[in-house]
């Protein structure tokens, strides 16, 4: 297969970047939407050998112009915490590439678990804490698959990646670990049995420039990505020996967590989520899915080891 052109939105976020990075070692050309061609983030992209495309996901005729002349598209939600906005922006990405006389192929990243809400505890009740975010997800794979199918030569593929390593490093650790900076404690709402299947975000890029590189392959198809699976007790152990010092675990009592949910922390009621809705499975379905692929995920140790002097700032 020749080399295609691949647009990346959301190119200076960790997924963005991953696959930035992969597209253009597989040998794709790589179109990297960004709203400040001047950040070092997207300076970065192009040293790389990147071409800058100039945009916002609110204006589609931006979008309308990105999408001229490339192959494939790549974009994953960015959530604001205005489900309808955000919901749109993505609608708008969709359009401009349905409206592509040269895009054949839409590539959109979610969760592990998306369509499968129905089934979650407690969503029958109408008033799940994580309703917004799973619907939009279930929406906007319907909308690729639909938009997607309906262009002649047209194909879709999803990628559902785990849990992100990258929710270790500031500024992100701080939200979701609070006091770890001051004390090396995760300070968690998880339970001690919960398992949490994590991947490196960069590493949806190895699954994008292959869907593209290899669009048979991945033609019409979703993917779970996540290379390991750990509790919270196993993951402070990962990092206390890759950082050089000890790493503890609080656990919240279940009475803390239902009310940081009832408050609206969406950190809490995603971490109650995982409690009650295993992705061990993800894993598996990974390696089943990627075959030798699935060797070059960056493993849960090597990412610590990468990133100790960021993991301690």
């Amino acid at each position: 297969m020749s080399p295609k052109t691949i647009l990346v939105i959301g190119a200076t976020g960790n997924q963005g970047r991953g696959v930035v990075q992969h597209s253009l070692s597989a040998g794709h050309s790589v179109s990297a939407f960004v709203r400040n061609p001047a950040s070092s983030a997207a300076v970065q992209l192009a040293e790389q050998g990147a071409t800058l495309v100039t945009g916002d996901l609110d204006d589609l005729e931006s979008l309308r112009s990105a999408t001229q002349n490339v192959d494939a598209v790549f974009f994953t939600e960015v959530q604001t915490g205005k489900p309808e906005a955000d919901f749109q922006r993505m609608e708008n990405i969709i359009l401009a590439a349905q409206e592509s006389s040269t895009i054949s192929h839409i590539i959109l990243g979610t969760a592990l678990k998306t369509g499968e809400h129905e089934s979650f505890p407690g969503w029958e009740s109408g008033a799940h804490p994580m309703k917004d975010y799973w619907l939009n997800k279930h929406a906007l794979e319907n909308r690729v698959r639909e938009v997607a199918e309906t262009k002649e030569g047209g194909r879709w593929t999803i990628i559902r990646p785990g849990h992100f390593l990258q929710n270790l490093l500031p500024p992100v650790r701080d939200f979701m670990f609070p006091g770890f900076k001051e004390e090396r404690v995760l300070r968690v709402a998880y339970r001690p049995d919960t398992e949490l299947p994590l991947v490196d975000a960069r590493d949806v890029g190895i699954v994008v420039a292959a869907a593209v590189k290899e669009p048979e392959r991945f033609a019409n198809k979703a993917v779970d990505v996540a290379v390991e699976v750990v509790t919270v007790e196993q993951l402070a152990g990962k990092i206390g020996k890759a950082v050089g010092e000890e790493v503890k675990v609080e656990f919240l009592d279940d009475e803390v967590v239902d009310g940081m949910i009832k408050e609206g922390h969406l950190g809490a009621a995603s971490s109650r989520w995982a409690d009650e809705v295993p992705g061990g499975d993800g894993v598996s379905n990974c390696r089943e899915q990627l075959g030798v692929l699935a060797e070059g995920l960056t493993s849960v140790d090597a990412f610590l080891k990468e990133h100790e002097k960021e993991i301690l700032a």
